[in-house]
């Protein structure tokens, strides 16, 4: 035994290296297109989110330093608060509350009437009178009687003593929307915010802003997503999949959720971009039927009633012939139209489709990769190419010209997935 023992604690130094050195050489996780297209999309999002905090919580330091060096109910410091709403699209109101909890100056000129009210009861006012530090709150209805978010600055006198409070009073849901519905116009996702607790602060669908993840009925059938909720709120970023309501509300579907969390103080926000889970609808295409769907959008582009309903910009019955293809090619992601300017119109599945979507608009890095298509649609050609998805995965695209005899209109495409 004690002449193996050399030999083992040679053999245990020899696995042990071998496992560090695994750890230490391992080449990073490469993120799939899939992955990478919507974090780009979703980083977007929580940057500008983000940005927008910070740049505000500068402000309101800077506005509550100015603000000491006046008596707290001058017309400076209504000027002061003027100032604020005015560059903060997202502020409904800006205020002075006392250290008693008293809110003595409030502007615009139509809160005026709420100068007097007692919100010492409201947590945040009780967080800044505790500590004396900058404090956000979670949303709450406020007594001007929306669902709001405060955020609060101390003021202190020259001598360092703490004399009040300056309080923005933020609609979060207006903030939100101004920054996320430029970025995602178009795109078949959707990006939904939601705070520590549960609470929605922002959905496409305004029926869910406000609701509960955890407590509100409208969630109770879905516990997958209910059990993902807790793992959003208690990891940074991520990404997993879970089943809910489609956008119509209509039909419980899967779909592939990313989040990342923005925040100001202590207080945190979850974004998170969703999709339809991707590959659950539609089977993988493969070379045989590349060419058999090559062969029947070439006839389906040529089609009278086709062209017609281009010709006549006739939205209704064009879907209704997109649908008709969809249907008799399940396998397909979708089937879309794309006009002279590049934009695409419409498809259908219309959750699997963009809407008015400018492919040459730049949108950062978000469809850089995309001029393939733009040459389509500019030379009037047929072609076969693979791409990423703006919402996701990889696909194979399929193009093909619609003109009439005298006019173009644009290229109807198909997409399989890879």
């Amino acid at each position: 035994m004690k002449k193996l023992l050399p030999f083992i604690i040679v053999l245990l130094i020899i696995i042990i290296s071998v496992f560090i050195l695994k750890k230490v050489l391992r080449p990073p996780q490469v993120m799939s297109p899939s992955e990478k297209a919507r974090s780009i999309v979703l980083g977007k999002v929580t940057e500008r989110v983000q940005s927008e905090l910070t740049h505000a919580d500068k402000d309101f330091e800077h506005a509550a330093r100015t603000i000491s060096q006046y008596e707290l109910t001058s017309d400076s410091v209504r000027n002061i608060l003027k100032g604020l709403h005015a560059r903060h699209s997202f502020i409904v109101d800006c205020c002075i509350v006392d250290t008693n909890g008293i809110m003595i100056v409030v502007e615009p000129e139509k809160f005026n009437s709420f100068e007097g009210y007692d919100i010492k009861d409201q947590a945040q006012v009780q967080k800044m009178r505790q500590t004396h530090k900058p404090v956000m709150s979670n949303t709450f209805i406020a007594v001007e009687g929306f669902q709001a978010v405060d955020i609060q600055y101390p003021i202190f006198s020259g001598d360092n003593t703490f004399i009040g409070s300056l309080s923005m009073l933020v609609r979060p849901d207006s903030m939100l929307i101004d920054i996320i519905k430029p970025i995602i116009r178009g795109v078949p996702v959707n990006i939904w915010v939601m705070q520590k607790d549960g609470i929605i602060l922002y959905d496409r669908n305004e029926e869910e802003i406000g609701r509960n993840l955890f407590t509100d009925e409208m969630y109770k059938p879905y516990e997958n997503l209910r059990t993902l909720g807790q793992e959003i709120i208690s990891s940074s970023t991520g990404h997993g999949s879970y089943t809910f309501l489609s956008d119509t509300m209509t039909e419980p579907v899967e779909k592939m959720c990313f989040w990342e969390t923005v925040g100001l103080y202590d207080m945190k926000w979850k974004v998170v971009l969703t999709s339809l889970l991707s590959g659950a609808e539609a089977p993988k295409g493969s070379k045989e039927s590349l060419k058999y769907i090559q062969k029947n959008l070439k006839n389906f582009v040529q089609r009278n009633d086709v062209l017609t309903a281009v010709t006549d910009n006739d939205e209704e019955h064009l879907m209704m012939c997109f649908e008709n293809f969809y249907t008799s090619f399940p396998y397909i992601y979708s089937i879309q139209w794309t006009d002279t300017t590049a934009t695409n119109r419409f498809g259908f599945p219309p959750e699997h489709s963009l809407s008015n979507y400018n492919y040459r608009e730049k949108r950062d890095d978000i469809n850089e990769q995309y001029q393939k298509f733009i040459s389509a649609v500019e030379n009037e050609e047929s072609a076969v190419f693979e791409n990423n998805l703006l919402e996701g995965d990889g696909a194979i695209f399929i193009l093909e010209p619609v003109s009439s005899a005298d006019q173009y209109f644009g290229i109807i495409y198909v997409m399989l997935l890879k």
